[in-house]
């Protein structure tokens, strides 16, 4: 019976290694993509924009940022996505700063965590707003590797959200 828990085990961690394999070429592939505006990747349209970082951010590439925005810093988390654009970069916003579920995108703001990105808006969330836990943005799965290195594990970032009003 020790051998077949053994093998059971091996197997299952190399089931796991092959998983981890995959879902790295998987998401640098994704990545690659939606850093391409016009390109379609699976039916989708790449919505995800990249943009300079602010000069806060990057004294090289510092881009002026119009005159009637909102800059928001704080904690930003991660979700699978919105019924309708799982799959696709994508955020969910706070009541409060505008986010709101209509089926469609209702505008676009640009997330800077390691690299700033516009991505479009398609959901609201609760984010904790009224709680000392609060969240300035829910970024989809696809979303979280445009903005950051951090693994999708870790759960939450420091991020800047920019508002154009």
């Amino acid at each position: 019976m020790g051998t077949n828990v053994v093998k059971t085990r091996f197997g299952a961690l190399v089931a796991l290694l092959i998983a981890t394999a995959v879902t790295v070429v998987a998401s640098t592939t994704t990545i690659e993509a939606a850093l391409e505006p016009d390109r379609v990747v699976d039916g989708w349209s790449a919505w995800a924009e990249p943009v300079p970082l602010p000069a806060a951010a990057n004294s090289q590439a510092a881009t002026p940022e119009p005159d009637s925005t909102i800059d928001v810093a704080g904690v930003g988390s991660n979700y699978p996505g919105t019924a309708g654009w799982i799959g696709a970069a994508t955020v969910a916003l706070p009541g409060d700063l505008g986010g709101r579920y209509t089926g469609d995108v209702n505008g676009e703001v640009t997330v800077c965590a390691d690299r700033c990105v516009r991505l479009p808006v398609v959901d609201w969330c609760d984010c904790y707003w009224a709680t000392d836990e609060r969240r300035v943005v829910d970024l989809s799965h696809a979303a979280w590797p445009l903005v950051t290195d951090a693994p999708l594990e870790a759960g939450l970032i420091e991020v800047r959200v920019i508002l154009e009003t």
